[in-house]
C-alpha cells in the first residue's frame, strides 16, 4: 500500500479566491491520481464549506483558513479545515425540511444538509480561538471493501 499523499494550502477566507484554489485542487487531484467521481465530489463538500467559512466565519472580511487535504489510494480523500472565524459547529444543525416549497423553507442550511449527506466522516472541535472541520469521503466500492 502507497503512503497517502498530503496536500496544503492557506487561503485568505474570501468567495473571490475560491475558484483558483479549485483549479489547483484539481491539478493536484489529477497528478496524483485521485478518482474523478471522487474529486468531483469532494470538491462540492469542500466548496460549500470554504464558503461559510468566509460568509458567515469571516463575515465576508477574510482571514486565514487552513486546508489540508490527505489522499489515501484508491479511493479515500480527507481535509481538515481550521478558520479564526466566528465559532460555529456545523454538524449540529437540524436537517432542512427538503420536502417545504421554497417559499415556506428557512434560508440556509442545504449546503451543510449536502455535505452530511455526501460525507463519510463530518467533525467539528473547537479549540481555544481555532474552529476545527474535519470532512472524508470514500467512493462507493471503497466504502464496502472496508466494511468486510
Amino acid at each position: 500500500m502507497n503512503p497517502p499523499l498530503e496536500w496544503q494550502q492557506t487561503l485568505h477566507g474570501t468567495v473571490a479566491e475560491l475558484p483558483a484554489f479549485f483549479e489547483r485542487l484539481e491539478a493536484w487531484a489529477d497528478d496524483n491520481g485521485v478518482p474523478m467521481p471522487l474529486a468531483s465530489s469532494f470538491g462540492l463538500m469542500l466548496d460549500e464549506l470554504l464558503t461559510n467559512v468566509a460568509m458567515h466565519g469571516y463575515a465576508g472580511q477574510g482571514g486565514l483558513v487552513e486546508v489540508h487535504l490527505r489522499f489515501e489510494a484508491p479511493a479515500r480523500l480527507q481535509a481538515v479545515l481550521r478558520d479564526h472565524g466566528k465559532a460555529f459547529d456545523p454538524t449540529t444543525l437540524a436537517a432542512p425540511d427538503v420536502e417545504a416549497s421554497l417559499d415556506d423553507r428557512d434560508v440556509g442550511g442545504l449546503g451543510v444538509h449536502f455535505v452530511q449527506k455526501l460525507a463519510d466522516r463530518f467533525e467539528y472541535r473547537r479549540d481555544g480561538d481555532v474552529n476545527e472541520v474535519t470532512v472524508s469521503r470514500c467512493l462507493p466500492a471503497a466504502r464496502a471493501a472496508q466494511s468486510l
